[in-house]
């Protein structure tokens, strides 16, 4: 489906000397888009995941300099990662905060293009993204919006550019059409994985299903970061 923030990833990837950094709440699409952005551009990926790989987290999270850091990390690639021809992406990297701090000697160094994705949550409590501006770019996620919505309906491209141009009411057949859309987007809501099953059943029970599974996540996304008492607090505030 169609996410605006694909733009801002494939432009970093041709433009940008910066590490990028993408944030936002779980289960809103950073890893596909990173993937997708990344294939497009026929670079060669080379991508860690601290949650699904946690022995990675002891290799690389360890003290040591940026330059041995750089030496474990181009001992793990495969032959296929060649300088200037690789992106590194590091999923979940809220589980391995001491990449960040090497960060502007990554990007000195120049060999790979750096992208990381991690959780607001763990993100904001790990104080990530106070790395120096000049080395990293920082880009918030969010879920999908109602134009994204609209295009994942299939909405014409033409009915759009025409709401956007017209600074007047548009047909009340249209308006009728589009109204009815909203009413569901209330319902379905941003989240990719609920759109894509609301498109695929039209079944708004299917979507709850979904709903309710990306709430229990993030209750237990809660745990890894706080005590007892205060994980209870954070669970009751969001209940």
């Amino acid at each position: 489906m169609y996410r605006k923030d694909s733009i801002a990833i494939g432009e970093w990837i041709k433009n940008s000397n910066k590490a990028l950094l993408v944030t936002g709440a779980r289960q809103i699409g950073k890893t596909w888009l990173i993937r997708d952005e990344i294939e497009k551009s026929g670079y060669t990926k080379f991508e860690v995941n601290f949650i699904d790989q946690p022995d990675m987290v002891s290799y690389l999270n360890a003290e040591m300099s940026a330059e041995d850091f750089l030496i474990k990390l181009k001992m793990i690639m495969p032959e296929d990662c060649k300088s200037h021809e690789t992106v590194v992406f590091f999923d979940e990297i809220q589980k391995c905060p001491e990449i960040v701090t090497k960060i502007k000697f990554l990007v000195d160094e120049g060999s790979f293009k750096y992208v990381m994705s991690g959780s607001l949550l763990g993100v904001e409590l790990k104080g990530i993204t106070s790395v120096p501006v000049g080395y990293l770019t920082v880009l918030t996620m969010y879920p999908m919006d109602f134009e994204e919505f609209m295009i994942a309906n299939n909405v014409s491209k033409t009915t759009l550019e025409m709401l956007k141009a017209k600074c007047q009411p548009v047909d009340e057949f249209i308006h009728q059409k589009l109204l009815s859309l909203f009413f569901i987007y209330l319902i379905v809501g941003g989240m990719p994985d609920a759109v894509k099953i609301y498109i695929a059943t039209k079944d708004i029970r299917e979507v709850d299903k979904v709903q309710r599974d990306i709430v229990a996540l993030y209750k237990e996304d809660f745990s890894q970061y706080e005590s007892e008492d205060k994980k209870l607090k954070l669970i009751s505030i969001y209940d």
